[in-house]
């Protein structure tokens, strides 16, 4: 396995490929006016340069991601092997071996993942209509992906095309190619072997005449074929859904398979990329710097012997005013379906040093301060008692909800009914960088906004 430094120096060559190769061809010269503002024969040039860095970083993936996956099933075996033996040395280091080769996966995924926030214009929520809340770990040693790597070799022969492998991030599991070519985004489902192209020609068949294609197809089904086409209908089912909802910002979520509209707030959201970036320049001459952004959010960044000073200085800190707030590392992030790090207002260099631990970024969150400032700007908040969250609990998954010290949180969006407050909302805080005074007012504006068009109706 590769040293830290190795590591990190991969890292940076995919990455370059990934979000520098585009700017670095048309050179930097070019960004003084903005993008829009280009002529048409630049921005093509600069769209066909960054789909070549995309390919050239996604083969790299492929590579890096199958040869940790095939180090993680050996060190298993190690590992059953040294706990079979009672050898409690070796059985030690496998499992501080599984650790960090499994954060090194998190971390090329995140790559990838920052491809696909380009593909998709940095849009959070369209990126969430393709998490359909799977949690088994993506085995590109055990999907098609020589056929995913055939097919988008071969989409990517066009110059406006990218073909995105879903299996290499961490989010998208709607599809097995995410692709983007001029202005359209897409979703490709592949399907090999026998049964599937039988399944593949009744759909067909069905289309053109159903009742010979019924008759044509009669017995020739097991029970293992029709459901695999019930898992071929369904997979279609949620990329239609997903596409719909993209395009239009309403329609089915793909998730849930409720009724879904993106309401879209009439305020822009402000992030503390700034107060990040201060920090950032601080620990240029130090060893730590640390803000607390409006009074809420806690952020403690370290280095060298430092490092691990945060995991309990960032918390004292909270605690002096609160016992109710949440702690994160930062590198969770490569975790989280999130803006990734690459949209932060660093340069390359930085983030590879969060990704691989030469940096620690720490931060909490004051929860009793949190709601003070979402009643502050407009979105009404409040506590839930034991009782009530209680209830909460076995009417949402209770996954998904905010509950700190046995309590969730109440919101009352304007025009609407009392909701409870889930993980979303303190992922745009944590790792989207929303300030959230600005988060607040976007909800209650987009809230209030969606209420008084359903009024107008």
């Amino acid at each position: 396995m590769k040293t830290t430094e190795g590591h990190a120096t991969k890292l940076r060559e995919i990455a370059d490929y990934a979000f520098a190769y585009g700017s670095d061809s048309i050179g930097l010269e070019n960004f003084k006016q903005r993008p829009n503002e280009w002529p048409e024969e630049l921005k093509k040039k600069f769209i066909i340069k960054c789909h070549d860095g995309f390919k050239i970083a996604q083969k790299l993936l492929v590579e890096e991601l199958m040869h940790y996956q095939q180090l993680h099933k050996e060190n298993k075996v190690l590992t059953i092997e040294y706990r079979a033996k009672h050898d409690k040395e070796q059985f030690k280091n496998c499992i501080h071996k599984e650790k960090t080769i499994v954060q090194r996966m998190h971390c090329f995924s995140h790559i990838a993942d920052g491809i696909a926030w380009q593909l998709l214009h940095a849009e959070i929520h369209v990126a969430r209509r393709f998490h359909i809340g799977q949690n088994s770990a993506k085995q590109l040693q055990h999907s098609n992906i020589e056929h995913a790597i055939r097919k988008a070799d071969e989409i990517n022969k066009d110059p406006m095309a990218f073909a995105l492998i879903s299996d290499l991030t961490s989010f998208i599991q709607i599809g097995d190619l995410l692709i983007r070519r001029n202005k359209h985004v897409g979703i490709m489902e592949l399907k090999e072997g026998k049964v599937n192209e039988q399944i593949k020609e009744f759909f067909d068949a069905l289309k053109d005449d159903p009742v010979a294609a019924t008759e044509t197809f009669k017995g020739k089904f097991n029970k293992n074929t029709l459901d695999q086409m019930d898992r071929m209908l369904r997979q279609e089912l949620r990329a239609i859904n997903a596409l719909e909802v993209i395009n239009h910002d309403k329609g089915i979520d793909p998730r849930t398979g409720k009724d879904i509209a993106i309401n879209t707030p009439t305020k822009p959201i402000k992030s503390y990329h700034e107060d990040l970036f201060q920090l950032y320049m601080e620990l240029k001459t130090k060893d730590f710097a640390y803000t607390a952004v409006e009074d809420c959010v806690h952020i403690g960044m370290y280095k060298g012997e430092s490092r691990m000073m945060g995991t309990f200085a960032v918390p004292q800190l909270i605690k002096v005013h609160t016992d109710n707030y949440v702690f994160i590392d930062w590198l969770s992030i490569t975790k989280n379906l999130s803006a990734p790090l690459f949209a932060k207002p660093f340069d390359r260099g930085f983030i590879i040093e969060v990704m691989t631990g030469s940096v620690k970024v720490f931060i909490g969150i004051n929860m009793d301060r949190l709601i003070e400032v979402f009643n502050d700007n407009g979105l009404v908040t409040r506590w839930l008692t034991k009782k009530e969250t209680a209830r909460a609990k076995q009417e949402y998954s209770e996954h998904h909800l905010v509950i700190v010290n046995h309590r969730g949180i109440a919101l009352t969006y304007p025009g609407s009914q009392q909701a409870v407050m889930s993980g979303g909302i303190l992922s745009k805080i944590l790792y989207d960088s929303n300030l959230p005074s600005s988060l607040a007012a976007g909800i209650a504006s987009a809230a209030l906004n969606s209420f008084e068009n359903k009024l107008n109706k």
